[in-house]
């Protein structure tokens, strides 16, 4: 066997994962190493584990190696495995391995690790909420303002219904907030702390896991330890919300291309938001939101990488849930945020065309369906007849190329005496109103509808779930606030019972 390998770490192990893995730690989880440290020296300290001399110089000793940020400089050489033992051989080094020795009590690379994963995911997952809300406010205020705003539905692709721009992006704001939701459980989920857990099974010494959780932020602790390093649902349950809001962003933004289309010509795009071909004088092509279709395309794949990395694995602490993994979903996020404010900008940008949308409102007889409804409301017939007579109604229209609200009234009463056998008694001028699109929003006030009444209760209560959304936000961010003053006041009192106060 060649001697090159005898000794750790054989070269090309340190190159291909060692260190590209130290460059991880050093660029994502540096911080959070610092503060677990921190957090758990204070810990053993108040237990009585450590005395204060030893923890005042540990902290003193850990607050000169962060405030130097040597560490970020230093490159793999051999000489270490990681960034936990890069720090613990340059503490060593600085006060000694007597007392620098042990801050390692009690615990393990496993259950530390997976505390600085969920520091880090909570901070993600916070950012994207943050955003998520921003943008759910945005989309409330476009749909107010086009509570009036007449369009056409789509259903299999052909027109189908009138509505309002309104009642539609009331649509977008409600999977949004359910997305928002997902996203405000995770953080609860990610949200408990593995420290004390240590490799697995917990520690002989007498630790306060809850002490630790609360000087980090979290809001409890993984409660089993083996949990606590094997379990990686707060992974997959995380990126699964953030592929899930992906793909419901996604629906919607190919509805906008849709509706940007020469042939449908929905929405105007002002040219802030268009770009022109090379070649083509006349191209309007409002390319944004194809990158925005393709970053969540990038976003619910990305989840997808994270997810399926989990498939198969063993119940147990891994290298597969862990370090690179991690970094490979930071990535993820770091896409979604490019998404949101793009997204809020354009919606806040468009206008409806309203010319083109009522041409094909009338040339698609979007308002068959409530003649429909009017005939078996004021003729007292059935729903089934009433729908022989308008669909006959349509056929005709649509081969003639007669608009609906200028349909023969005459014709209209012949087809109805012919499937009916007596006369309508709507008028030409009910006939006319019960076929324009503004009629047929109007009737349809039941919970959840587009008519006024209903869409402002609906925005009301859209108002209430963002708060609240907002609300909970803030209470997870005044606790991390909380907690980062709490973790530096008490480093500065353990400092100031041994080299005395305003030191360190």
């Amino acid at each position: 066997m060649s001697q090159k390998f005898n000794k750790f770490p054989a070269r090309i192990y340190a190159k291909t994962v060692l260190e590209p893995d130290l460059d991880i730690y050093k660029k994502k989880f540096q911080d959070a190493l610092f503060e677990i440290n921190f957090a758990h020296c204070i810990m053993l300290n108040q237990q009585n584990i450590i005395n204060n001399k030893e923890a005042g110089l540990i902290i003193k000793g850990l607050k000169r190696i962060r405030e130097k940020g040597n560490l970020s400089k230093v490159n793999f050489d051999g000489n270490f495995e990681d960034l936990f033992f890069l720090l613990e051989q340059k503490l060593i080094k600085s006060i000694g391995i007597d007392v620098a020795g042990k801050l390692h009590t009690g615990r393990s690379r496993n259950d530390m690790e997976h505390t600085m994963f969920r520091m880090e995911l909570r901070k993600e997952l916070i950012v994207c909420a943050q955003d998520y809300i921003k943008f759910c406010r945005k989309l409330l205020y476009r749909a107010e303002k086009g509570k009036d705003e007449v369009v056409l539905l789509y259903t299999h692709g052909q027109p189908a219904q009138p509505s309002t721009l309104g009642h539609y992006l009331g649509a977008v704001v409600e999977f949004t907030i359910r997305d928002i939701k997902r996203i405000l459980s995770n953080i609860d989920l990610v949200n408990n702390c593995p420290m004390g857990a240590a490799a697995i099974t917990t520690s002989g010494f007498p630790l306060d896991r809850y002490k630790i959780a609360n000087l980090l932020g979290f809001s409890g602790i993984v409660e089993n330890s083996y949990g606590a390093i094997a379990g990686c649902d707060y992974i997959t349950s995380s990126y699964s919300s953030l592929k899930l809001s992906a793909i419901h962003l996604g629906r919607f933004i190919q509805d906008l291309i849709t509706w940007t289309g020469f042939e449908v010509s929905q929405i105007l795009v002002p040219d802030g938001f268009v770009q022109i071909s090379s070649i083509m004088p006349q191209k309007r092509n409002p390319v944004p939101l194809e990158h925005l279709r393709l970053m969540l395309s990038l976003v619910s794949g990305g989840s997808d990488q994270i997810i399926n990395t989990m498939h198969n694995t063993p119940f147990a602490d891994m290298n597969d849930s862990e370090r690179e993994v991690q970094a490979e979903g930071h990535r993820v996020f770091k896409k979604m945020r490019r998404v949101l404010p793009l997204l809020s900008d354009f919606i806040e940008s468009i206008h409806v065309n309203k010319k083109s949308v009522l041409s094909r409102i009338d040339k698609s007889m979007a308002t068959i369906t409530e003649l429909a409804d009017t005939l078996v409301r004021e003729e007292k017939i059935s729903f089934r007849q009433a729908h022989e007579v308008a669909h006959e109604v349509s056929k005709l229209a649509i081969y003639e190329d007669i608009p609906l609200t200028k349909f023969n009234y005459e014709v209209f009463k012949k087809i109805f005496r012919e499937n009916i056998g007596s006369d309508s008694i709507l008028s030409s001028d009910q006939f006319r109103n019960v076929c324009s699109a503004k009629y047929f929003i109007e009737i349809r006030n039941l919970p959840g509808g587009p008519a006024m009444p209903s869409l402002e209760k609906c925005f009301t209560e859209y108002k209430k779930d963002i708060k609240q959304c907002s609300d909970k936000l803030l209470k997870i961010q005044k606790k991390l606030l909380q907690a980062e003053k709490s973790l530096r006041d008490e480093t500065q009192k353990v400092l100031e019972l041994v080299i005395g106060v305003n030191h360190g």
